[in-house]
């Protein structure tokens, strides 16, 4: 009977987690929206999504309190610019696509060092309000600075594995009881801040679904042989 109620909790524990991976992810997906097409109304926003008015509200509510991203009601739903729109803004993939090249740029010694970090200082102002946390961050993997070097790496091989629609290993400390798989593969779907810390939302290769992971817990991100 003890092993039934423990299978029975791991299955309910695994949908839980499910579950979460896949409202996160479709938060994300209402940040990109309200990015794109600023003005929605919570009505229209909870028909285009198939949920509820309530469910909308707890998911903008994450969005402005856990995510920090500056989210008002002006007119509808939008994020507060400090700028006035100028001309088309770059995309997700657009954006990774540019951090990648940068990156690649920072380790060419015919390049002037002091130029490039001072464009790498501005560059995140240049993108859309939802992307600059990650722009910032994935910048730091490009800085010649040693101090929180394992993490910048981290995020670099996320990031690039993003773009390339690869998937990654993630390493945890030996005997980390934080992850229930010890060397995950995963394909990155999203990277985000939320309650001070980055999470990632990717395809579990060993699970065969979408899962959140706590980026805290990992030491190290490998390449993963595909298929």
């Amino acid at each position: 009977m003890h092993d039934e109620d423990g299978d029975l909790f791991s299955v309910v524990f695994a949908d839980h987690k499910r579950l979460v991976a896949e409202r996160f992810r479709r938060i994300w997906l209402l940040v990109e929206d309200v990015a794109s097409q600023p003005g929605k109304s919570r009505k229209e926003l909870a028909a285009q999504f198939a949920l509820s008015e309530r469910q909308v509200q707890a998911d903008l509510n994450v969005i402005r309190r856990e995510m920090n991203l500056p989210l008002v009601r002006r007119q509808g739903y939008r994020f507060l610019t400090d700028t006035q729109d100028s001309g088309p803004q770059f995309s997700l993939a657009e954006a990774q696509l540019l951090l990648m090249l940068l990156r690649r740029a920072a380790h060419d010694p015919s390049l002037p060092v002091d130029r490039l970090r001072s464009l790498m200082l501005k560059l995140p102002f240049l993108f859309p309000l939802h992307l600059r946390p990650l722009v910032a961050k994935t910048l730091e993997a490009a800085s010649a600075s040693e101090r929180g070097g394992r993490q910048q790496e981290i995020f670099a091989a996320l990031a690039e594995a993003l773009l390339r629609k690869s998937y990654v290993k993630l390493h945890y400390s030996a005997g980390d009881p934080v992850s229930a798989i010890h060397e995950p593969i995963v394909q990155p779907e999203v990277l985000f801040p939320y309650c001070q810390s980055w999470h990632l939302i990717g395809n579990c290769r060993q699970r065969g679904r979408m899962m959140v992971f706590d980026l805290d817990n990992v030491v190290a991100v490998t390449a993963a042989a595909s298929g």
